[in-house]
């Protein structure tokens, strides 16, 4: 086998556009790497996405307008000060009302979008119908104090390199995955093995490398609040589909 190299690949996105840090090791004959990814909410948004904004297929990218007939009314209620708002609009175009009723919820709140609708099919019985759908705004991105290159030289120096390719290889290990959580205060906290390498001294190692990383500065919404997320560290084949069950964001 090849001698390992390593690259470092920053994939930058927000969700739908979210980071995803990740580094490769090559080999000849299949492809490793490690990542560091968020855990994501089912549907969320950025503030950037928020702002930009136009139409509801922009919050929710699995809405389809083609499904629409004919629009009664799309109402979006948010969260201020505690007390449910709702702000209503003739068709999927939002309204200046209704992203300024979004750019101004309560941090970390649900919004939640009705759409009152007459379905565009050939049905001779074709009743009104209703879809919801909720999301987040996300805060921004919790990041490690120095950057990703300090990211990758601690991940590398304290775990990656230390890791035998040919061992993983041998053994039939496919991938190997380590959650945890940068809390408000930057710390690392909850850290624990979601898939095993079936390599305890591998599974140690990576635990041990997480639980013992330096403070991240913390996530936090435009007002200030500071939150708490979820992170991903994995390593081995990420062609598996076991990646797929992660709730991770991958974009390769």
């Amino acid at each position: 086998m090849k001698n390992i190299q390593n690259k470092l690949f920053l994939i930058l996105f927000f969700a739908f556009t979210f980071p995803c840090i990740s580094f490769s090791q090559d080999s000849s004959s299949t492809d490793l790497s490690y990542e560091v990814n968020r855990v994501f909410l089912p549907i969320s948004i950025t503030n950037e996405k928020l702002d930009e904004a136009q139409t509801l297929n922009d919050l929710n990218h699995f809405y389809k307008s083609s499904w629409v007939k004919k629009f009664y009314s799309v109402e979006i209620l948010t969260s201020h000060n505690g007390k449910i708002k709702k702000t209503v609009s003739k068709n999927d175009n939002i309204t200046s009302e209704q992203k300024e009723s979004m750019r101004t919820i309560d941090a970390g709140s649900e919004i939640t979008v009705n759409v009152h609708y007459l379905p565009d099919n050939t049905l001779k019985q074709n009743d009104p119908k209703e879809m919801n759908f909720s999301f987040k705004v996300a805060p921004s991105e919790a990041t490690f104090v120095g950057g990703e290159q300090q990211l990758k030289n601690y991940l590398e120096k304290n775990a990656i390199d230390k890791i035998s390719i040919d061992n993983f290889l041998k053994h039939n290990y496919n991938l190997v995955a380590v959650k945890f959580t940068v809390n408000e205060d930057g710390k690392i906290t909850d850290s624990e093995i979601v898939e095993s390498s079936k390599d305890k001294n591998v599974d140690a190692l990576l635990l041990q490398t997480i639980s013992n990383m330096p403070n991240w500065k913390p996530s936090e919404y435009p007002n200030g609040k500071k939150v708490k997320q979820d992170y991903m560290l994995t390593f081995g084949d990420h062609r598996s589909c076991v990646v797929n069950l992660l709730n991770i964001r991958q974009f390769n």
